[in-house]
């Protein structure tokens, strides 16, 4: 499978558990604000087989893994890795993912602890940050609901970028989140401009203030845990 990176040790992409972080390469988004803009070319990273990539993490100090992108779900190996991880080194394994490919997702279930889930607008307006010519808010709703069905934790999130999306857009999300049978919390984060982003897409994008998103939690449902991480 196409392998971006291997970082050793992470102790914020998991909450409490720190992890060694296995960066697939290759999307079939095109977000203009991916902090790892240098994996979404389909023919990024390199080969490598799965025992290579589960031998080059022996010996780390973590409790787990976080599988991340790129999109790791369009990997076909995607499935013989995790299981891999899960059979052998152990530990708590975290996807991250943007849905794309619930049949994918599915079969990953058995072999994962927690996913997340990035969701990039609200239902009828994906194409303004995926910037492709399908919808593509069927294929996540299908994965929601895949995670809600299993025991595997869902942690769904979405980057706020100023331009790209709107206070109404976060409002939007948590109600397609209800509708969807999900109940929990939902994290918001903030855009930031860094050197894994196109500079051609930075200039376009703008950090946002915290301040502009203060009037919607009451217009958030009950159900939903309107949580910031503002970085």
């Amino acid at each position: 499978m196409r392998i971006g990176s291997i970082l050793d040790l992470s102790l914020v992409d998991v909450p409490k558990i720190p992890v060694s972080v296995i960066f697939t390469a290759g999307c079939n988004f095109d977000c203009p604000y991916c902090q790892n803009a240098e994996l979404l070319p389909l023919d990024s990273g390199k080969e490598m087989a799965v025992q290579e990539i589960v031998s080059s993490t022996e010996g780390n100090l973590v409790d787990g893994f976080c599988i991340t992108g790129g999109e790791p779900t369009i990997q076909k190996e995607l499935v013989d890795l995790l299981k891999a991880l899960k059979e052998g080194p152990g530990g708590h394994i975290n996807l991250n993912t943007q849905g794309s490919v619930p049949g994918i997702l599915e079969k990953c279930l058995p072999f994962l602890d927690s996913v997340w889930l990035d969701v990039k607008n609200p239902p009828n307006a994906y194409h303004r940050v995926t910037r492709t010519n399908r919808d593509w808010w069927p294929e996540v709703a299908e994965s929601i609901a895949t995670l809600l069905d299993s025991d595997v934790e869902l942690w769904p999130r979405s980057t706020y970028a100023s331009r790209l999306m709107s206070p109404s857009d976060l409002i939007s999300i948590a109600e397609a989140l209800e509708d969807l049978g999900y109940s929990g919390e939902y994290m918001v984060q903030n855009y930031v401009a860094s050197s894994g982003v196109r500079e051609s897409e930075a200039e376009s994008l703008e950090e946002p203030d915290l301040e502009d998103l203060s009037d919607i939690e009451d217009k958030i449902p009950d159900c939903i845990d309107l949580t910031y991480q503002w970085r």
